[in-house]
Order: structure tokens, then sequence, then C-alpha cells
């Protein structure tokens, strides 16, 4: 009777497992899910700041597939890992990202618990901590300068193409903005970049199609599976963002490619 017992429970277990393996079919184009925490951990209950290193190495020691960063530069073309408009929403700095030199802004650090002990942090820093070999990254271009002219967009651009080429991250890397004509002249600079635009659905698909671009970013409600599959169809990727556990398992059913979560743990749970 034990000897039943326990060959009972041991059957019990592994049918557990395998359900949770199968419970999602992913049909994309890539037949897997890409898990990046937003921003690092995501806005929240993050225990560090969002778009710091310390968030974004721990949501890949978590076991995320990598991270979407925000990116703004200074006027001294450092780029600054900063989601704000103004340094005063969430650190002790003041003004905006694009009027600064970085060294009038490096030493601001974050100004609510539990984050005061940690500073604004630029691109290159992460990436000369982290290196970034085998994980994947989303650089959210977060153009902010009024002064919208082309010398001002090469300065962003040319400095985002230096980062990635010194720490050889052509192919973990993808840029998105809600720009068809940055995106463009990145394009122009850069071939093999990959390019995401975010918009709605429609205005982002027909951008895609028309310059070539890889993918695009769109908010997680704010798509269908039926609209994720005719972006399939034309080989264009659908990242999403705004996600938490309580729609990840109706974004995952829409068969989307990449999920920008601020549930990290719970996503990691359900995918991996």
């Amino acid at each position: 009777m034990q000897k039943l017992i326990f060959i009972t429970f041991v059957v019990f277990v592994f049918l557990c497992s395998c359900s949770k393996e199968n419970e999602y079919e992913i049909d994309n184009l890539n037949n897997k899910i890409f898990i990046l925490g937003h921003g690092g951990l995501g806005v929240g209950v993050s225990q560090y700041p969002l778009d710091s290193y310390e968030g974004v190495e721990k949501a890949i020691s978590l076991g995320a597939d990598g991270s979407e960063i925000d990116v703004q530069i200074t006027k001294d073309s450092v780029l600054v890992c900063y989601h704000d408009t103004f340094l005063e929403e969430a650190t002790t700095g003041t003004g905006e990202i694009y009027a600064k030199n970085w060294d009038e802004i490096n030493y601001s650090v974050y100004k609510s618990p539990p984050y005061k002990q940690y500073k604004i942090a630029s691109l290159e820093q992460i990436f000369a901590y982290a290196g970034g070999t085998g994980n994947l990254y989303t650089f959210d271009i977060k153009f902010k300068n009024p002064d919208q002219s082309v010398a001002n967009r090469d300065m962003f651009q040319r400095a985002l193409i230096r980062l990635i080429e010194k720490y050889r991250i052509e192919n973990s890397v993808t840029l998105e903005s809600p720009d068809p004509d940055f995106l463009k002249s990145l394009q122009d600079k850069k071939s093999g970049l990959r390019l995401f635009i975010y918009s709605d659905f429609a205005a982002a698909l027909n951008s895609a199609k028309e310059l070539g671009l890889n993918g695009i970013t769109v908010k997680a409600d704010d798509v269908t599976a039926e609209q994720v599959a005719e972006a399939h169809s034309y080989n264009i990727m659908v990242a999403v963002f705004s996600t938490t556990r309580m729609n990840h398992d109706e974004v995952i059913r829409k068969n989307v490619d990449i999920i920008q979560t601020d549930d990290l743990e719970d996503l990691i749970e359900r995918l991996k």
C-alpha cells in the first residue's frame, strides 16, 4: 500500500511539472517569448531604482533574458539611464538632462526610500561593469531636447553607435523610439541595428513596414492576438510593456515576442 501511494505521488509530481512546462504553446517568430525587466526590476515594489546598474544586474541574475533601459543624453554626449523628464522628479538633481553636462548631474542620488544610496547611472557605467555579452537589452530612446535639430539628433545617434560598437552588442541590443525619422536616420548611419518603433498598433506597423524595421513596441493591453499575428505575417516582432501578474497570462497567450515587465519574478515563473 505504501509503495502504491509513493508511486501515485511521483506520477502526480511529474504531471504537475509537465503541465507547467506545457501550459503555454508559444507561436511567434522565435517560438519563445523574451523576458525583459522594465528598467531592471520594474516600477513599484523594486528594491532598486528604475534604470540602475543594480536593478539591471538583479533582473538578469533572477533569470530574465535582459532589461529595457531608458536612455537620454547630456549636452556633452554622455548617455544617461533615466526615465523622467526632470531630475528632481526622482533624484536630488535639478533640471533636464539634455541641458546639463555629465559632471553637473553625476552626483545625483535617488531621493525616495529605499533608493537614497543609489546614484543616477550612465549607460557607459552599466556596460563597463556588466559587459553585456549573452544578455538582451532594449534602449528606450528618450530624445527630450525640444531642439530636435539634425545636429542634436546626430549627436545622440553617434553616441549610441559608439557604445554599441565598443561593447560589441550589435546582436544583443534593440533600439526603440516613437520617431520614425530618428530611426531612419539611425538606420542610415549603421546598418544591421535592431530597430523598433513604438506607437499605437496601426501607426507602428505601417512605419515598420515602410522603413523595414525589425519590430514594434505597444502597450500590452492595447494589442490583440490577431494584431500580433498580423505583424508576424510581415516578419515584424512585437514587444509589449505595462505588464504585471495581473495581465501576464493574457499577454503571453497573444504570442508576443518580447515582454517588458514590472513583475519579473512572476513572468519568469510562468515561462521558465
